[in-house]
């Protein structure tokens, strides 16, 4: 039941793309045609919208054996159709909604305005007179005036979008081929002070498929394992899309090494084509996927090798599209919450970080922004 409802919100969603796309090609369209090289600029915006359209008939049909990381639009392309949808297409819409709605209130504004009186005479059509004749037009017609400033100005804001999306594309592309470590000290007043110095590395929202090759995953994993760290957590979305990425994911979190215990949980790109598939296919893998569960592991921090051992419990929330969701999974997850361990929520989505407080937790990592 869950699977064909995320289908059937997915297929919304792309549903509401399209629309879009014609909404604002239209209204685009519209202004571009009063320019003097108006054909051009019309068939370079078919050109972006048809592209624009493609890709998402192609994910629409991606079940069909096409993977996310083989399909053929190439990186750049992919990354501006991306963003196009998700950033820029909602901004300019809500726009042109915004004029649309400005434009009405001054329609019904100037209709509301009385129309001063003003006398007429018709003395000439009384007296039977016939009005003058209007002059012929010459011979040799004038040029048509070119566009007004206005309907310039227009035109202009409607190629500005199609330009930015390009502009942050690139530049998203050029950015994904580099990353950074951060590194944060985090002050817990409850840490227990065997645990003073507690190293954990959080990796998380890898996407595998298109925007990243399963290539570059050995770096990371290399970088990962340099840092020595006491746990390494991966919270959610391993994947991008496609089900057909997933074994570079798996050899990929079987790579990373820590000192006392590697977990991890569930993100919402995973479940994209086949959640129970995706879940099936982690757990004889030997990875510690928590889906509502928890997991504890002794541990003496490398930062204090002469320290006992204590209990660190990582509870995982899964994958919940919605708030109410979400809290009802932390209902569950309160009954397990060992009081002599050190809890640690594992949550793809940062909404949990309001009911993981509240139900004591004083660590929660998540991913997804």
């Amino acid at each position: 039941m869950h699977s064909v409802m995320a289908a059937i919100g997915f297929l919304v969603i792309l549903l509401a793309f399209v629309g879009l796309d014609l909404v604002w090609w239209r209204a685009a369209d519209r202004r571009l045609h009063p320019l003097r090289a108006a054909a051009l600029w019309r068939a370079l915006l078919a050109a972006f919208m048809g592209l624009m359209l493609l890709e998402v008939l192609l994910i629409a049909v991606w079940r069909t054996g096409i993977s996310a990381s083989q399909g053929p639009m190439p990186l750049p392309v992919h990354a501006v159709i991306y963003l196009w949808h998700f950033l820029v297409l909602p901004i300019v819409t809500v726009m042109l909604f915004a004029g649309a709605v400005i434009r009405w209130a001054r329609g019904k504004m100037s209709a509301r305005r009385p129309v001063p009186h003003r006398a007429m005479s018709l003395a000439g059509i009384s007296a039977g007179v016939n009005p003058p004749a209007l002059p012929k037009p010459p011979a040799v017609l004038r040029a048509l005036p070119g566009p007004s400033r206005r309907q310039v100005l227009a035109a202009a804001a409607m190629v500005v979008p199609p330009l930015a999306a390009c502009a942050v594309g690139a530049a998203t592309v050029v950015q994904m081929r580099q990353w950074r470590l951060q590194k944060y000290t985090l002050p817990i007043p409850t840490l227990p002070k065997a645990l003073d110095g507690l190293t954990i590395v959080q990796v998380s929202d890898t996407h595998i498929g298109k925007f990243l090759h399963p290539s570059r995953l050995p770096e990371i994993a290399d970088s990962v394992n340099r840092l020595n760290a006491d746990f390494v957590v991966f919270t959610g979305d391993l994947i991008d899309m496609s089900i057909i990425d997933l074994p570079y994911g798996i050899t990929f979190l079987q790579s990373l090494k820590a000192r006392c215990g590697v977990t991890i949980c569930e993100g919402n790109h995973d479940l994209f084509e086949d959640r129970g598939e995706f879940e099936r296919r982690l757990r004889p893998a030997g990875l510690s996927l928590l889906l509502g569960g928890q997991q504890i592991f002794s541990c003496v921090p490398g930062a204090n090798p002469g320290g006992r051992d204590f209990p660190v419990q990582f509870l995982g929330l899964p994958w919940n599209q919605t708030d109410p969701a979400t809290n009802a999974s932390m209902d569950c997850l309160r009954p397990l919450i060992r009081p002599d361990a050190f809890p640690i929520l594992l949550a793809h989505h940062p909404h949990a970080f309001d009911p993981a407080a509240a139900a004591g937790i004083p660590l929660t990592l998540s991913g997804h922004t």
